[in-house]
């Protein structure tokens, strides 16, 4: 069956103005410039959103590892845009996570999950190989360390497409070699690790880094010297992508235009790291991000997710869609890279680039429809429309 849909093409490097996407049998099949003079009454028809980062929504965690959270949250994340991302998880005993694998493998295998909604592609496991210092909203109780054991990641690898992991614990040079080998992405992150950590890191297979400026090592003095972190190494080092939460809030717009300006628009992607409230109206009520006894309360207020006690941020509470706006609007970032940032760039990371994230001949035809406001009107998986604003 074919569908075309007219609108302003967003391309990787430029717009084409009044062009027509051919779609057939869930496909791109062309592409067709000068279709439409009419420029300025049509949206943008953006590729399909890739959230590489995030937590849950609508009240829902991916942790609660129930066909009812997966549904919500991939409906959530289908009606902002996103038509494919990675479940991430947060730090955990061994036996949840497990739990959470096990949960997902049988929702993403399973006849009764809906095809019109957005399409999951993995695990991103946040944690729990992370520095106690810079844990963030992570809980101590069940953070580990490579001696405890990793082979249950190992072992998962059909499913884990990516880990984040402070890479100056001890042993972690082998491990990181060694779930590299499996073929899962390495992003270093919530770690305390110094330059030679950093470089090791790489060496052995390190790829990526996760939400920059956000709970990982930075700038700070041994004695008189000053040392640079994971921070300063990815935003001068092109071998390393990072990921940023462009929420205006963990990375405020100043910020957001030097980080780009550093990395530029194909070696930084945005991620929502949008947790359970996402979606909800602000109240003074605690959710919880994670599951079970150990799970982080965390309260909602002035746009923003914070743990209990206010001394830091917990993820955000906004999708993918409106950090695009915000990049756009706020950061002066051209329109063309923050959509570049949330899809080719993405895909590139954990290497699904050959089936989505640009509008090109022969990838899937997931759209995204955007007005002049940076608001979500249409969604298209497959060259079907199932969402409609």
């Amino acid at each position: 069956m074919q569908s075309e849909f007219i609108g302003n093409l967003v391309m990787p490097d430029r717009i084409i103005y009044g062009g027509k996407v051919v779609c057939e049998d869930g496909i791109i099949v062309d592409i067709i410039e000068n279709v439409s003079d009419s420029h300025a009454e049509l949206p943008y028809i953006l590729p399909g959103l890739i959230d590489i980062h995030n937590h849950g929504a609508l009240g829902n965690d991916y942790m609660d590892s129930t066909k009812e959270s997966f549904d919500s949250i991939s409906k959530y994340l289908t009606k902002h845009g996103v038509t494919t991302a990675q479940c991430t998880t947060v730090s955990a005993t061994k036996e949840d996570t497990i739990a959470f694998l096990d949960a997902y493998r049988q929702w993403n295998d399973g006849e009764e999950r809906e095809t019109n909604q957005c399409r999951f592609v993995g695990v991103h496991l946040e944690g729990p190989f992370l520095a106690e210092a810079s844990r963030g909203a992570h809980p101590l109780e069940v953070l580990q360390v490579p001696s405890d054991g990793y082979e249950w990641i190992l072992e998962n690898a059909d499913v884990v497409k990516e880990i984040t992991l402070a890479p100056e614990l001890a042993g972690m040079p082998q491990m990181i070699a060694d779930l590299k080998a499996a073929g899962i992405v390495i992003s270093g992150g919530h770690d305390q690790a110094e330059i030679e950590d950093v470089e090791q890191a790489i060496a052995n297979g390190m790829t990526h880094c996760t939400h920059i400026y956000c709970a990982m090592s930075t700038l700070h003095k041994k004695d008189v010297h000053r040392k640079c972190g994971l921070c300063e190494y990815a935003m001068t080092h092109s071998e390393i992508t990072a990921e940023m939460i462009a929420d205006n809030h963990h990375i405020p717009p100043i910020l957001a235009q030097m980080i780009y300006r550093a990395k530029g628009a194909d070696k930084l992607c945005i991620v929502s790291d949008a947790i359970s409230p996402a979606g909800l109206p602000e109240s003074d009520t605690l959710y919880t991000l994670g599951t079970g006894e150990n799970a982080t309360k965390v309260f909602i207020g002035g746009g923003v997710a914070m743990v209990e006690d206010k001394s830091c941020y917990a993820g955000s509470i906004q999708a993918l869609d409106a950090m695009v706006g915000n990049l756009a609007r706020d950061c002066e970032i051209p329109f063309v890279d923050a959509v570049r940032m949330a899809t080719l760039t993405p895909a590139k990371i954990i290497g699904i680039e050959k089936e989505c994230g640009s509008l090109e001949v022969g990838k899937r035809a997931d759209l995204c429809f955007m007005n002049n406001e940076y608001e979500v009107v249409t969604t298209v998986i497959e060259g079907n429309v199932c969402y409609r604003k």
